[in-house]
């Protein structure tokens, strides 16, 4: 599943919403989550801005996108987060990382908001929650792709952190048009694994 997509992600986080009346908890999505997920990302889809989310069946892949939660969670390769509030689904990231054993470090990045919800943060949020993630499975290198033309989105990614690192020429068709994306990226340092403790027999 990609964005342009449970594992457990860092104990879950809560971010006020302007005007909320209660804070959205930033969390990996589970499989209760995914009616309203399936929402969000239609809608997100129909939009047509430059996310390159695919639709889902409403009807038929529930149990689909269910299934994937279900085998992806706790393996460290691939997370589905969400940023919510009373059943409902404001904002999602999905991060997938490289299979090759020389791509394992690496993790790729999409993120989606509720058109309503933009703008109060929960961008931010899922973003500081992906990093934790994969800092906590041994990933060092996030990456993502945006629209050269999409300065909100650009604003976010370097507000954490994330820096240009160079230009793909025609890497996207969107309504006849081939467009310019870049990539950005960010180097973080994942976190060392436990270390086993000694057996002194006793």
């Amino acid at each position: 599943m990609s964005i342009s997509s449970t594992a457990p992600a860092a104990a879950p986080s809560s971010h006020a919403k302007r005007g909320s009346a209660g804070p959205a908890v930033v969390a990996a999505a589970t499989a209760a989550d995914v009616p309203s997920l399936i929402a969000l990302m239609n809608l997100l889809a129909a939009e047509r801005n430059g996310l390159f989310i695919m639709p889902v069946d409403p009807v038929s892949g529930v149990a689909m996108l269910q299934a994937h939660l279900a085998a992806i969670a706790g393996n460290g390769n691939e997370a589905v987060l969400i940023a919510a509030n009373g059943g409902e689904i404001y904002a999602l990231a999905t991060g997938t990382r490289g299979v090759h054993p020389a791509r394992r470090g690496t993790l790729d990045i999409g993120i989606g908001v509720h058109p309503a919800r933009r703008g109060e943060g929960l961008g931010t949020a899922l973003m500081r929650a992906m990093e934790r993630w994969a800092a906590s499975v041994g990933i060092h290198r996030l990456q993502l792709t945006v629209l050269t033309t999409n300065a909100p989105a650009i604003s976010l990614y370097r507000k954490v952190g994330f820096a240009i690192e160079g230009v793909l020429r025609a890497h996207a068709e969107c309504n006849g048009s081939m467009l310019d994306e870049y990539i950005m990226v960010k180097l973080i340092e994942p976190q060392a694994p436990a270390r086993p403790t000694a057996d002194t027999g006793r």
